[in-house]
């Protein structure tokens, strides 16, 4: 392919997409939105923001195949997934959210789909995500349940 073609290939791609302003990647969960998040979106911005028990509770993770797996979370990761439970959360954190997100993602299946929002073109600010729970999530241990 010469570089004139190739070029216009990916101006061509470029200017579909963003005619397009909602873009999903095929298998993934991560979906570009117009717009702006939810107002009841979470922002993290140091750990005491985090929800406070780190203790290890027993949680049952249901999924939308209706599988379902119980687990133990304590520290960070059961943070995480409780703040999760309660809404919406801006991926971007200086408590590094998005750590914790994968690690839950790929060690326990738990859903998790990333939406993402354009930033604000005038002041350079660049696109940013915020984490939607889809997993159903029941605490098993007497606790309160989550979402």
């Amino acid at each position: 392919m010469d570089r004139a073609r190739a070029i216009n290939l990916i101006c061509s791609t470029v200017e579909i997409s963003q005619s397009n302003p909602v873009l999903q990647e095929k298998g993934s969960s991560m979906k570009q939105k117009s717009k702006f998040p939810p107002r009841n979106a979470k922002r993290v911005f140091r750990v005491a923001d985090l929800p406070k028990d780190r203790n290890p509770a027993q949680f049952e993770i249901i999924n939308a195949n209706s599988e379902s797996r119980v687990v133990i979370l304590d520290k960070r990761r059961r943070q995480i997934l409780e703040l999760l439970a309660i809404g919406p959360v801006f991926c971007a954190s200086p408590v590094r959210i998005s750590d914790i997100v994968f690690v839950l993602k790929r060690e326990i299946g738990l859903e998790v789909e990333t939406e993402f929002y354009p930033g604000d073109r005038a002041t350079g600010a660049g696109d940013f995500g915020v984490y939607f729970l889809r997993s159903r999530v029941r605490r098993l241990d007497g606790g309160e349940a989550a979402a």
